[in-house]
């Protein structure tokens, strides 16, 4: 995957150093057997004060790429635009741009493929379904839609503090001269 980052201006403060880095990606199983690699990812420098990583793992033939480049966009564009705000509150930040970046996912699946149907059950709870057909030509009957994608975004604000925010099996490990920190808690996130 390509690693893009965005441009900004300053902050002031204290300035984070600069980081070097470098994105790897693999399909996945034993490789080269003809799976498409549907990561994402990028690294970003919207201000000396903010630097955000992140990569997505999309899953599933029909949309699995489709989550994952959608996912990259929009925490990328939406973390680097509204830089200052995630300075001041990255938990909000993050927590935002991930139930954003969900809307924009299944909004772009809809698009992709008008035949999808869009279940609501309350406010909250929504689902894509499609109308599947047994691979051995059995009975038809909808399931939910296959695709979708795993995230890690970290953030690193001011060279000092580290904010990390993962969804589905995906995870992060930090590298440094000095052993990391032991995080204070782990959880999960409240839905949107």
């Amino acid at each position: 995957a390509a690693v893009r980052g965005c441009a900004g201006g300053g902050s002031g403060g204290l300035r984070a150093p600069q980081l070097p880095s470098v994105v790897f990606t693999h399909e996945g199983g034993e490789g080269g057997r003809g799976k498409e690699n549907q990561d994402a990812a990028f690294a970003a420098r919207p201000s000396p004060d903010l630097a955000i990583f992140g990569v997505f793992d999309g899953h599933g033939r029909r949309f699995g790429k489709l989550a994952g480049e959608v996912a990259s966009r929009v925490v990328r564009s939406r973390l680097c635009a509204l830089h200052r705000w995630v300075e001041l509150c990255p938990d909000a930040a993050l927590q935002w741009v991930f139930t954003h970046a969900h809307e924009e996912i299944r909004t772009a699946m809809l698009a992709a493929a008008p035949d999808l149907l869009h279940l609501q059950r309350g406010h909250r709870a929504d689902f894509l379904v499609e109308w599947m057909t047994d691979e051995d030509g059995g009975d038809a009957r909808w399931d939910a839609v296959d695709g979708g994608t795993t995230a890690t975004v970290a953030l690193l604000l001011r060279g000092t503090l580290l904010k990390l925010a993962f969804a589905g099996d995906s995870s992060a490990v930090v590298l440094g001269r000095a052993a990391p920190p032991q995080p204070a808690r782990q959880g999960r996130a409240k839905p949107a």
